[in-house]
């Protein structure tokens, strides 16, 4: 009898836990969230969270606001991940011209009148200016003059005017093999003279660029820059700055470059809003590789949230504790009850063994 009442205790012991566990608050949830952070894939989890509905509400936005790109970007995302769209916003998609010439235009003379680039066209005037080697040229001329008299510096702008003469050499000699690697140099110096940058970020790579800079190099390299002597810089530029710090210039002006060769100098803008240091921008650079044309419309649809595990953390942890909780609670209750119970069955059967060796006793006394 008592065998089978373990038995049966057992049993249903398993059952209360397995239950419970599969019924506490989340705990799939997070140890799924967890796992596809552990393989990189945070960005895929936040996505599976968002609602359908939120897709035609942002396309429909999009469209309203004459925003092509952003739509489009949105409705492949959504294909991706097996999202409908309402067919009276992909009817209105497929009626977008492939090019506003207007816009074209008015976006090209903005970065001519007011150093703009907020458009392709815009920014094409930036790198173009850049690839003529003029830009590079005037840019360490002036930062490096103000370096050796003694005045404020943008240590950012020198080093990535520096790294990019080498890139635009780099470019031509490739046959455009190089170009997003220029662009993004090209784009970092940019965001870096209008103070664009995310303080942190450009704090980052300035100062390791100010640590390492060697003053004779920069003397030489100005006069040659004032000669206007580019083919004799190359020696000079190779001392600038030690390998490292270059490393670091040239490794975040690749990042950029592959951000915008997904999704153009928006998606560049847009990455830098986000960031804060160089490991977020490596992030979003990899964020943008995986996603290509549906970068536009993950960063609108996730904005931050592609970057921060911190507030995903703590829910996560939440639900977590939540569930240990539970299981130190449910290990507490089994405690007790098996103790209670042992007791009780104790009580129950010391009686009718003490009588049951009793009675054979005074039938002998008879």
């Amino acid at each position: 009898m008592i065998y089978l009442l373990r038995a049966i205790w057992r049993s249903v012991v398993t059952t209360l836990f397995v239950l419970g566990l599969v019924l506490s608050p989340n705990v799939y949830l997070a140890l799924k969230a967890l796992t596809l952070a552990g393989q990189g894939a945070l960005v895929e989890y936040r996505l599976r969270q968002i609602p359908p509905e939120r897709y035609d509400a942002e396309i429909r936005t999009a469209l309203d606001n004459g925003d092509g790109d952003l739509a489009r970007s949105l409705v492949a995302l959504a294909a991706d991940q097996d999202v409908t769209i309402a067919p009276e916003l992909v009817g209105r998609i497929a009626a977008l011209p492939a090019v506003d010439l207007g816009i074209v235009l008015q976006q090209g003379w903005a970065c001519v009148a007011n150093g703009d680039f907020d458009s392709e066209a815009g920014f094409a005037c930036v790198v173009a200016t850049d690839l003529t080697g003029i830009g590079d040229v005037r840019d360490l001329a002036g930062e490096g003059g103000n370096y050796l008299q003694g005045k404020q510096v943008n240590y950012l702008t020198l080093g990535i005017a520096s790294v990019g003469l080498t890139l635009t050499a780099a470019t031509f000699a490739s046959i455009g093999g190089m170009l997003p690697l220029r662009a993004g140099a090209s784009f970092v110096k940019g965001m870096s003279k209008l103070g664009k940058l995310p303080p942190k970020l450009a704090g980052e790579v300035g100062t390791a660029l100010a640590k390492s800079i060697d003053k004779a190099a920069l003397a030489e390299v100005v006069t040659l820059a004032g000669g206007f002597r580019i083919g004799e810089m190359g020696r000079p530029l190779a001392r600038l700055f030690n390998p490292k710090s270059v490393v670091l210039v040239s490794d975040l002006a690749g990042d950029f470059g592959t951000i915008g060769k997904a999704g153009g100098v928006r998606a560049m803008k847009l990455s830098a809003e986000a960031a804060s240091d160089v490991k977020d921008v490596k992030v979003l650079a990899r964020t943008a590789e995986r996603y290509q044309d549906r970068y536009l419309g993950v960063m609108r649809l996730l904005g931050h949230g592609v970057l921060r595990f911190a507030d995903l953390i703590l829910t996560l942890g939440g639900w977590l504790i939540g569930a240990a909780l539970w299981l130190i609670g449910f290990a507490i209750f089994v405690t007790r009850t098996t103790g209670r119970t042992a007791r009780f069955v104790a009580r129950a059967f010391r009686p009718r063994q003490s009588r049951s060796r009793r009675v054979p006793v005074a039938a002998l006394a008879r």
